[in-house]
């Protein structure tokens, strides 16, 4: 639990960060009538994969700009650390579908500031299960450099070799090499068969668990990014590759039954402590001795994850922040990717 200071803390950076920023960004939205379609990184043209990929690393080499956000030295690791920051709320809880569509629109942002013109790429994993270290998304010249190498299995391949990350590991911020090691048969469990399993359900719990669990869960276990820190793999360029895919996943799910699946919405808004991440047993106390606890400059900048639900419930009306990177949006907002404030499509 966080106790009573803590949650004061936080309650005031919500207070602070709602004065500041809009409750929600889709206010106004233009219709979708001309949706992006988002490639998979196999369909990207060289031209741009090199753009997006010089967009990554200017984003990594970037001076930061916020000035809030703990530990954080470039573009990228502000938006790593809007996962940190996160972390206990999005994960094992009604917001991980929607809060992570939301920090994809974030990246779409970003990239844009740095020169990209396209439209995010996603992976199409099912292609490469089981073989995922054979995959276009690790070429050395138009891809993120493969499997890291040495003890913290950093990678040194690729137009990103070298590169460091200021977030994590866990809940700290101390300086470490972009890393990922990859263990191919584990992403057999990232196969079509287990993408028709994983969007089988009918309601958004049955989906949501089944993603989670399935081929997210396996993705993240074959690629273990940033050293498989849960909090803080978004460090690696490849987990919105990653993400893309879940995202699409979710897509598809609700593109079955759209009037009812685009209002369906349940869960938690931040991790019961008893259970903590569903795929680690024994609670937050026990995930604490793995990541520690988030410290009092991350609580102090933590959003209210009961923010325009009135209780523990997740709803539609939901406030998600990426702490000023680009304007709140509500759940509701993120639930078509084609409704206005969001106006992509997957090819």
């Amino acid at each position: 639990m966080l106790g009573a200071l803590a949650s004061t803390i936080i309650l005031a950076a919500a207070a602070s960060f709602a004065a500041a920023l809009p409750a929600t960004a889709a206010d106004g939205a233009a219709p979708c009538t001309t949706p992006e379609k988002r490639k998979s990184w196999h369909d990207v043209s060289d031209v741009d994969k090199k753009a997006y990929l010089d967009a990554v690393k200017c984003l990594m080499t970037s001076p930061q700009k916020l000035n809030r956000l703990p530990g954080a030295k470039t573009r990228w690791d502000e938006l790593g650390s809007l996962h940190q920051i996160h972390a206990l709320q999005i994960h094992t809880t009604g917001q991980f579908l929607p809060y992570h569509r939301y920090y994809l629109k974030t990246l779409d942002f970003l990239v844009r500031e740095c020169g990209y013109k396209g439209a995010l790429p996603y992976w199409d994993e099912p292609r490469d299960a089981g073989k995922f270290s054979k995959s276009p998304v690790f070429d050395k010249t138009l891809g993120f450099g493969g499997s890291g190498v040495g003890s913290q299995s950093c990678v040194m391949d690729g137009p990103l070799a070298n590169l460091t990350v200021n977030i994590g590991p866990g809940f700290k911020t101390q300086p470490r090499c972009l890393n990922r090691r990859i263990t191919d048969f584990l992403s057999t469990a990232c196969g079509a068969s287990y993408v028709t399993a994983a969007i089988g359900g009918s309601t958004y719990k049955q989906a949501l668990d089944a993603i989670y669990s399935g081929p997210h869960l396996q993705g993240h276990m074959a690629l273990s990014m940033m050293n498989g820190d849960s909090i803080t793999s978004s460090g690696d360029p490849v987990f919105f590759l990653h993400h893309g895919f879940v995202d699409k996943m979710w897509a598809d799910w609700q593109a079955k039954d759209p009037s009812k699946r685009y209002k369906d919405i349940s869960g938690l808004n931040a991790q019961d402590p008893a259970v903590g991440f569903s795929e680690f047993s024994g609670g937050m106390e026990v995930e604490s001795a793995m990541w520690g606890k988030p410290g009092k400059e991350l609580l102090a900048v933590t959003p209210d994850p009961q923010s325009g639900d009135g209780g523990k419930t997740l709803t539609l009306n939901h406030v998600m922040s990426s702490l000023g990177i680009i304007p709140n949006a509500t759940v509701a907002d993120v639930m078509d990717i084609k409704g206005g404030y969001l106006c992509y499509e997957y090819a």
